[in-house]
């Protein structure tokens, strides 16, 4: 076995983002992408770093990513057909500490979606 039985935790030392999915329904007048920008950006002081404009006029907000902090993005909005939570991702110090977590899931049989990747 490489890691002991009790372990806890990945080691991670801070949330470095997470991507949560909106609904967008435009024929229903229903864009969750745009309001939760809107509210971000006006109630907790985030601002805008990419977005993904849609639509006739291209004036539809269908993604976007903010920011808080010097990262590219903190918290991002994608569209979809309904509203969850799509990945969190925590900030880890080595490759080491990464191929020590996925171990430790796999070990616990913890369902991994993707691999780990470089992104954002």
């Amino acid at each position: 076995e490489p890691w002991p039985d009790n372990l806890k935790g990945a080691g991670a030392h801070w949330l470095d983002h997470c991507l949560l999915m909106c609904e967008m329904n435009p024929e229903a007048g229903v864009n969750k992408v745009a309001e939760n920008t809107q509210f971000v950006i006006e109630v907790l002081d985030f601002f805008l770093t990419e977005q993904i404009l849609v639509g006739p006029a291209g004036d539809m907000q269908a993604a976007t990513w903010l920011a808080r902090t010097t990262t590219p993005h903190d918290l991002a909005f994608v569209a979809g057909p309904r509203m969850g939570l799509h990945h969190i991702a925590f900030f880890l110090d080595s490759w080491h500490d990464i191929l020590k977590s996925a171990d430790v899931m796999a070990k616990t049989k913890t369902k991994i979606d993707v691999a780990p990747t470089r992104h954002g």
